[in-house]
């Protein structure tokens, strides 16, 4: 059994309402109980104890009469000791169908999109990861690159010239080192 297609079940309000018509709402209540048990467990045991568990009813001679209703409105049968119904197989039948046409779809569309028959996650994830190594192969290189050295002004030079090219040779690489730091970032 598919799992996505055992957690929902289509209910054709017209179809239901025309068979819900005679019964009483604790009937559509156990009715509807029932046919969501059969729609994800499959086949139920024909033991009443089980289909009062079931559908809530606390009294066998209702379940009774509930089964007794639900074959003669042609939702359920019973047979070989099993309650079956012709009518939720057609249902998830048709839902199974549905469900794998829908699948053919999104992978022709994915094959002619992207050439290949992979998934739309699967074709993110590799681009994202590829992109994820050039940024890191850029920071890398950026932070691998040290700043120049300079060679400070000579000594022959005048005292006032050489601080004011000291402290522009200091300016510089404290800019120099700022600028690393941020690229890190990137």
């Amino acid at each position: 059994m598919n799992h996505k297609i055992s957690i929902w079940m289509p209910i054709y309000i017209g179809d239901l309402q025309a068979k819900f018509a005679r019964m009483t709402s604790e009937q559509v209540g156990a009715t509807l109980l029932l046919m969501m048990d059969f729609w994800k467990n499959g086949a139920i045991p024909h033991d009443l104890a089980t289909v009062c568990s079931i559908t809530k009813l606390s009294q066998r001679t209702r379940a009774k009469a509930l089964l007794q209703m639900l074959v003669t409105l042609k939702l359920f049968e019973v047979s070989n000791d099993q309650i079956n119904s012709v009518f939720l197989t057609d249902l998830k039948n048709q839902a199974l169908q549905n469900q794998q046409m829908k699948s053919d779809k999104a992978k022709n569309a994915a094959q002619a999109r992207w050439g290949k028959s992979t998934s739309n996650a699967q074709v993110l994830n590799k681009q994202i990861s590829s992109n994820t190594q050039v940024s890191n192969e850029q920071s890398l290189s950026i932070t691998q690159t040290k700043p120049k050295q300079y060679p400070s002004s000579s000594s022959s030079s005048s005292s006032s010239s050489s601080s004011s090219s000291s402290s522009s040779s200091s300016k510089f690489e404290e800019n120099q080192n700022t600028l690393l730091e941020n690229s890190k970032w990137i």
